[in-house]
Parts: structure tokens; sequence; C-alpha cells
């Protein structure tokens, strides 16, 4: 993205690849030229992940107390997505406090946020935390966050931006009207 990194230039961008006003249900979206070059680019960055699978040895390298897990939506949305479990919150435990980063591949952004998830019985609550994150999360989150700068180059957006509604955009399931920079940049679910 050659133009500066702002709001505007950030709408002025997702317009490029959702085409205005067309749900992605309707026939004719798969034909529009946005949506052809948001499938072009998600395709490339399924077909050489080099980068992405580098950093995630890493991120397992310089952070062997916790789980790493790469969910594979890049197939499905304009982000790669990584949660890393803190310790003594292992996978399939009732409890777990993970860290979520998702890099963009439309533009040099990141998000990064926190989930401290309880299941009890057949019940599960989430708790979802936005910078700035509660103090246990804080290491692991700036490591990282710090390793995915390192890799991509990347800036995180504030949260005021990534709520900037996008209203003329139908973006996965959610619909016109509701969809925000968020939506557009990291897919619809922030798992």
């Amino acid at each position: 993205m050659s133009q500066p990194l702002t709001a505007e230039s950030l709408l002025r961008l997702v317009h490029r690849y959702y085409p205005a006003g067309i749900s992605e249900y309707e026939p004719r979206y798969e034909s529009t030229e946005e949506f052809k070059r948001l499938d072009k680019l998600r395709r490339a960055a399924v077909d050489d992940a080099t980068a992405w699978n580098a950093f995630l040895d890493r991120v397992e390298r310089e952070l062997p107390e916790c789980s790493v897990w790469d969910y594979p939506n890049i197939r499905y949305d304009p982000a790669y997505s990584v949660r890393l479990t803190l310790p003594d919150y292992p996978v399939g435990a009732p409890e777990h406090k993970e860290v979520v980063l998702m890099v963009c591949i439309l533009a040099p952004v990141h998000i990064i946020y926190a989930d401290h998830s309880k299941h009890m019985g057949g019940s599960s609550e989430v708790i979802t935390y936005q910078p700035p994150l509660p103090a246990e999360f804080q290491p692991f989150a700036e490591k990282l966050e710090t390793l995915g700068i390192e890799a991509f180059g990347t800036t995180r957006l504030a949260q005021d931006v990534l709520s900037i509604p996008v209203p003329d955009l139908q973006v996965g399931t959610t619909g016109f009207g509701e969809v925000t920079l968020a939506d557009c940049l990291f897919g619809d679910h922030r798992w």
C-alpha cells in the first residue's frame, strides 16, 4: 500500500476488494473485479505461506512454554491468524487464556487481542479483551506482537479505526449497515 495509512486510505482500499452494494450471495458477486482481486490475494497467500510459516516457527522457538495454533482462515478471509495459549492453560482444559494476532494481507496492519474462555458443563463463556490487555496477557502479547512487526512490518490499528462503519459493504455473514473496517481487513469473525 503506497498511500499513507489513514482511516480514509483504508476505506478506499477495502472498496478495491469488496464490491459496494452487492451481497456475496448474489450470483454476480464472484464476477466483480473487487472479488477477483481479493480472491487472487488470498490464493497467493495460501500458495506461498513461506513468511507466515517462518514466523510461526519463530514464535514456537521464542515462546516454547505456549501452545501455538495457526488458524487457516486465510482461505476465506484477508488475514493470517495465530492463537497463543498462555502457560498453565493447556488446550482442552476447561479454562483457556489466549492472545490472538491477525495479520492483514490487504494492508500492512495487524490486530492483537486476548480471550479468556471458561467451559463448564454444556456452557461456555468467553471474555475478549482489546488493548490495553490485562497484566497476565501483556508479556505474551508484547512478544507476539514484536515478532509479528519484525516479520511483516505491520502497524497495529486503534480500536476507533477498526470500528469505523463501512455500510455499503457485506462481508461474510455480516450484512449491509453492520460491517466495520475490522471486518473488511480481518474477516467478519475474529475467532
